[in-house]
């Protein structure tokens, strides 16, 4: 059961970091600039680390062949 919890959080990691981003820009919105635009960064980054992780996901089982 562990084992099914970790490969969710390694498919999806992008996208979890990109909701954290996604949170920590709402509450600092305007407060740093700074801060603002690198949280912006990071929701616009981590989703298209996260396709790429899907991506490779679905290459790596599909060059794993039919189960026997």
């Amino acid at each position: 059961m562990f084992k099914s919890y970790v490969a969710v959080i390694e498919k999806y990691r992008g996208f979890l970091i990109a909701f954290s981003c996604l949170m920590g820009l709402v509450s600092s919105w305007g407060n740093n600039g700074v801060l603002t635009w690198i949280m912006v960064a990071g929701v616009i980054i981590c989703p298209l680390i996260g396709i790429s992780d899907l991506k490779q996901a679905r290459l790596e089982r599909d060059s794993a062949g039919p189960a026997k």
